[in-house]
């Protein structure tokens, strides 16, 4: 099968769950969260902008609790959440990323918080999440459960036996233990008036090292939007955020490619630099173009627009999305 190569009708909104090897999924519970992301997002679209869009599909699967953002976040090395978001709108340039958060239950909704009520783009730590709290958001007990516990403990013991170096090499670790890299989430879309915009979250990965930030907050690598196109990534964040890797896909539709061929020629990129499993990438154009694009066995995502009847959703390669 070919990729879709035709623009679809405004307005649009395209998520993704994450990429990665899939081994363990419970696929019914993460289908419906993608479809559920889609769908919601896209009724924001209806009666919103493309801010509002992005950021009710990004809520919606932090809330969902089978993707690895707000309460599905993973756990790091001592054992607790610290969770990455990132907001751009692409009329305005306007973006903010939150990191290092720990009990704010939605780190999207604090992101956009901090683009709409500061003048700081990024904001880490204890103040971020005391700002979240005077503007009303909402706090979560993120005391790990049974089943967080578990993986905590036998990853844990991997790490004492010295089975795993951790961050010693990134591309070793994802290939030995595939299940311990866990995907971001993320949306894009287009509104009605054209206007453009993409938000990312994240709990980061198992056993990172506490305080680590990823590419996940940082405008041009986790996420970019601009009058041209708007773009969300996922993977190993130490490449992504070398690579710059949304700003780069950005870039190729300043070029003159549509954002099919964008996403393509990023995830090339990637691939040529860093190797095979490392990041996927969705991306919407002014023209109403979309892509996704991955180098991992799979990378979940789902898409609406005024096109279609009801969400496409995929996670492996199905072209008839994209």
């Amino acid at each position: 099968m070919k990729h879709h190569v035709q623009p679809f009708e405004k307005p649009i909104i395209l998520v993704h769950g994450g990429a990665g090897s899939f081994s363990r999924r419970n696929f019914k519970e993460y289908r419906s969260c993608l479809k559920d992301a889609v769908t919601n997002g896209y009724e924001a679209l209806l009666s919103g902008s493309a801010i509002e869009g992005v950021v009710e599909a990004v809520k919606m699967m932090e809330d969902c609790g089978h993707m690895n953002a707000g309460i599905g976040s993973v756990l790091n090395l001592h054992g607790y959440v610290e969770m990455d978001a990132g907001i751009m709108d692409g009329k305005t340039m306007r973006a903010a990323g939150v990191a290092l958060i720990r009990k704010i239950r939605n780190p999207i909704l604090l992101a956009k918080a901090i683009m709409d009520h500061t003048d700081h783009v990024l904001l880490a730590g204890d103040f971020a999440e005391k700002l979240g709290e005077k503007l009303g958001l909402e706090t979560y007990d993120f005391a790990p459960q049974e089943d967080k516990k578990r993986k905590y403990n036998e990853l844990y013991s991997r790490l004492l036996k010295g089975d795993i170096k951790h961050l010693r090499r990134i591309s070793e670790l994802v290939q030995k233990y595939k299940d311990i890299a866990y995907g971001t989430v993320g949306a894009v879309a287009l509104d009605r008036e054209g206007r453009l915009a993409a938000a990312t979250s994240t709990g980061g990965y198992w056993l990172k090292l506490p305080g680590r930030i990823g590419d996940t907050p940082i405008v041009g690598a986790g996420f970019y939007a601009n009058k041209n196109a708007a773009a969300s990534s996922t993977g190993i964040g130490e490449y992504i955020l070398i690579a710059g890797l949304c700003r780069k896909a950005v870039e190729f539709v300043e070029a003159g490619l549509n954002a099919t061929s964008a996403a393509v020629k990023s995830i090339e990129y990637m691939s040529a630099f860093f190797g095979e499993n490392t990041a996927g990438l969705i991306i919407v154009d002014f023209r109403g173009y979309v892509g996704a694009a991955f180098n991992t066995k799979g990378m979940g995502r789902a898409m609406l627009s005024k096109s279609h009847k009801e969400p496409v959703i995929a996670i492996f390669r199905d072209y008839s999305l994209v």
